[in-house]
């Protein structure tokens, strides 16, 4: 055979080759490759029936309750968490939200000091302990001299720290900063999940994610091994819904500044 003609011949076998590689890839690719998977999806659920680190989906979902507003994200996650700690044990008195049904609609109810609400926590309750005030989560300055300066709606993580702690939790904030830590506090966030009784809130950027809004705050329920990715319990389940996120991807999310002052995950827990 002439050497022009073996040349033409390996072409032919080395562009099959490459064809029948990208071939391959396209069909048989993991679909952890993406960095967003919903939860409901076929890829999502098959992580959670194989995920070892799990318990606080469980827990967290008898709770769940969506945001009662844009800015309530913290709120509703600290609300969601205090509940799957306390309702149902004793060692708290939770007060009822008497909000929920006016005084003067409960003409019709037994009048010996029966209650018609629940003894649990809501989102009017918890924000009522919050180091900002209703106002301040609403965008108010917290200092008058400071009313032209850009209003800071909701939650900071300092904030939902002490919001925490406040309502009588331990609550460690871990700020990411860059990806030299990202290894060691990525150890941490698992091991708060595998941890019984104690709960992660993260606060991210939703413009890396790809989602619609700015700065966020849910709860993490679950963690991957397989595909090294995160549960996201989202509260704003009004347009977003709960998904599984590439590990890289949620700590790049939550190293984005808020208003200058460094995101990451606080990690919750009774006192």
């Amino acid at each position: 055979m002439k050497p022009q003609a073996i040349n033409t011949t390996i072409r032919r076998c080395l562009i099959t080759l490459l064809c029948f590689s990208i071939f391959y890839l396209l069909t048989h690719a993991p679909a952890f490759a993406s960095p967003l998977v919903h939860w409901d999806s076929h890829e999502g659920i098959d992580r959670l029936e194989k995920s070892a680190v799990k318990n606080d989906f469980f827990a967290l979902a008898t709770h769940f309750e969506g945001q009662q507003n844009k800015v309530y994200c913290g709120v509703a996650s600290m609300t969601v968490i205090l509940n799957a700690l306390r309702v149902g044990r004793d060692e708290h008195v939770i007060t009822p939200d008497e909000s929920i049904i006016a005084p003067q609609d409960r003409g019709y109810f037994p009048q010996n000091n029966w209650s018609p609400l629940f003894e649990r926590y809501t989102q009017n309750t918890v924000v009522d302990l919050s180091p900002k005030t209703k106002l301040e989560i609403m965008g108010k300055p917290r200092k008058e001299k400071e009313k032209e300066q850009a209003s800071d709606y909701g939650l900071g993580l300092s904030d939902l720290a002490g919001l925490a702690k406040n309502h009588g939790l331990t609550a460690h904030a871990y700020f990411v900063k860059n990806a030299v830590t990202h290894a060691e506090q990525k150890a941490s966030l698992i091991d708060a999940l595998a941890s019984q009784d104690t709960y992660a809130i993260v606060n991210y950027s939703r413009v890396v994610l790809d989602q619609a809004g700015s700065g966020h705050f849910s709860p993490v329920v679950a963690y991957h091994k397989a595909s090294d990715s995160f549960l996201i319990m989202d509260v704003s389940n009004t347009f977003q819904t709960w998904v599984w996120v590439d590990s890289d991807k949620i700590f790049e999310a939550m190293s984005i500044k808020d208003n200058g002052n460094s995101r990451g995950f606080l990690v919750v827990s009774e006192a």
